[in-house]
């Protein structure tokens, strides 16, 4: 009688660093984001509009997670029947160029760019309409750095908005929270984002 196989392999593990992109191209169902294979950015040809959010202060963390409501019996103390209410993914990390505003305008989902003779900044206060992009973070595969993961939300915004403090005894920092949306026009099981590998060197 055999037991199973033990399944441990240090190239399935994720190391960064990793970079962080948003205003990215959605890609249709069964499409995907198309990587330089020079150094694993976006494509320009399918990407001309991504923009690279930066340094972070200790890189970027994604997160997929079912909300569960349980339904209890009073005959037994566990639960009987399980269903998924909400479903929340995110990306989160704290962005350091606090300055960049081009970064700042898809940080603050609600901001209007300004850029006026002598001026670059953004105006916030009373829209009630959000902006939505799409971001992706991409690293190097631990078992081939020329090959590249990617993990992708379709539909985001930031929901941590913006809040640096500024002091001469750290680097001023807003921490950020990429909050995916449900494109319900995609087909059930990927409305939201996804998460691969390369098998292939540039695929």
């Amino acid at each position: 009688m055999a037991g199973a196989p033990d399944n441990f392999s240090n190239t399935t593990i994720v190391i960064g660093p990793g970079k962080l992109y948003a205003d990215l191209a959605i890609p249709g169902h069964g499409g995907r984001l198309i990587l330089d294979p020079s150094d694993g950015a976006p494509s320009l040809v399918q990407n001309p509009d991504a923009k690279h959010i930066g340094y972070t202060l200790e890189g970027t963390e994604f997160s997929i997670r079912p909300e569960v409501t349980n339904f209890f019996a009073d005959e037994t103390s566990f639960p009987i029947v399980s269903r998924v209410q909400q479903e929340v993914a995110q990306v989160t990390g704290t962005a350091l160029q606090v300055a960049d505003f081009d970064i700042q305008e898809i940080l603050n989902p609600t901001a209007t760019r300004t850029t006026i003779s002598g001026i670059d900044g953004i105006h916030f206060g009373g829209s009630p309409l959000l902006t939505y992009t799409c971001v992706a973070i991409v690293f190097p595969l631990e078992e081939d750095p020329t090959r590249y993961g990617v993990v992708q939300l379709y539909k985001a915004f930031n929901n941590a908005g913006i809040a640096a403090r500024v002091t001469r005894t750290a680097l001023a920092g807003t921490p950020f929270a990429f909050q995916g949306q449900a494109i319900g026009t995609r087909p059930v099981g990927d409305q939201v984002g996804a998460f691969w590998k390369q098998n292939v060197i540039g695929s």
